[in-house]
């Protein structure tokens, strides 16, 4: 790109914005963004979410718009309290060794700025895509998806053959994420004297029996071996004490992320059957807060294959890799089925942290990583 003075300045511009995921989150964001599409004169609609959230559509008109190519990044960031922040209360920016470091560096508005300069040269250029580009960067990413289950609303997203999402991979090629669930028990005992606990059943060790038994390694079939592991994480347990009453309730919260072949449905099913057999019905409350199925692409796919090439020409030595996590891309593949890809130019290992940073060299990569994609859709989509 001849303009890398001008991508690392509005990268830094972009950091510089504290878009931390709460109410209003992205309202300063867009406004930077807005002002960027209405300069190109590239189409776009600001929605406006519940809770003060809100997401950013825009539509680049190809020759063809019977389908369309889905670029999508979050426009928030997580909400970290230990964050860096100047005096004139925006992200704090250092440039130093190659890097850019800021929250949301990586995660992921050096990503956004992969897509919006990928836009600006064809504009720029007079080029008009294949098919068409549809541009969404999304709100409350961090916390609810909102912006995402917005989008399955949008008609664009009926014609959306594939879906590339620029979250962090180190411009490694990602095609597959793990699936997540988040499921909460309440286990349901009966009270008793601290004095006498065969008098009562405890809810504590109830839970306890269970998250033993879930834990258990068999639990999960063999993961497909693109993907590392199957896991499940204890997010929380607890009961309202005190030390002496035997507790006839107990909260745990799972957090399980899910590798193919197995699916959500596969998994509860799973945690049901676990349940009737240990315990009466009246004894547990199962609650799903939250679940995403995961998703893959074949690597030896037309998308895949083309991608690739396309990132060997830039960026030697990278990968094709599946992310342990979900992104908004999960909500599409769950809901519409929509193949999904993950490339971005942030550091994954460092994200969600107040030392978190981009390297430079990276995002001017990116970009032409993207500007090749988006030329060549006829090949891709």
């Amino acid at each position: 790109m001849e303009n890398n003075e001008e991508i690392i300045k509005s990268t830094i511009e972009l950091v510089k914005i504290d878009s931390r995921s709460s109410a209003h989150a992205e309202d300063s964001i867009i406004d930077f963004i807005s002002k960027m599409l209405s300069g190109l004169k590239i189409s776009f609609e600001v929605i406006q979410h519940e809770n003060y959230r809100k997401s950013l559509i825009a539509l680049f008109a190809g020759e063809n718009s019977s389908m369309n190519l889905l670029a999508c990044g979050h426009l928030d960031t997580i909400n970290l309290s230990t964050a860096k922040i100047d005096e004139n209360k925006n992200i704090n920016i250092e440039i130093k060794d190659g890097k850019i470091f800021g929250l949301g560096s990586s995660d992921m508005k050096s990503g956004i700025i992969s897509i919006l300069f990928s836009l600006k040269y064809l504009v720029e250029n007079n080029i008009k895509p294949k098919y068409d580009i549809v541009m969404a960067l999304t709100g409350d990413e961090e916390a609810d998806k909102t912006g995402a289950l917005h989008l399955l609303k949008n008609e664009l997203v009926k014609k959306t053959r594939l879906m590339i999402i620029a979250e962090p991979t180190n411009l490694n090629l990602g095609l597959g994420q793990k699936g997540q669930i988040w499921l909460e028990i309440k286990f349901k005992g009966k009270q008793a004297h601290g004095s006498s606990p065969d008098k009562g059943k405890n809810a504590i060790l109830m839970a306890m029996n269970f998250i033993e038994e879930i834990l258990n390694p068999e639990f999960f079939a063999k993961n497909n071996k693109f993907f590392t592991k199957s896991t499940i994480n204890i997010g929380f347990i607890n009961a309202p004490g005190p030390f002496n009453v035997v507790q006839d309730n107990c909260n745990v919260g799972f957090d399980i992320r899910i590798s193919p072949p197995e699916t959500v449905q596969e998994i509860v099913g799973k945690i049901n059957f676990m349940l009737n057999k240990e315990f009466k019905k009246s004894e547990y409350e199962l609650k799903i807060i939250d679940s995403l199925n995961s998703s893959f692409i074949n690597p030896e796919s037309k998308a895949a294959k083309q991608i690739k090439s396309i990132v060997d020409r830039y960026a030697s030595g990278r990968r094709k890799i599946a992310l342990p996590y979900a992104t908004d891309g999960s909500v599409l593949n769950t809901n519409l089925n929509t193949p999904v890809i993950i490339l971005g130019p942030g550091t994954p290992e460092v994200i969600h942290s107040k030392d978190e940073y981009v390297v430079i060299d990276n995002i001017i990569k990116s970009v032409d990583i993207y500007r090749d994609i988006f030329l060549n859709l006829d090949k891709i989509i």
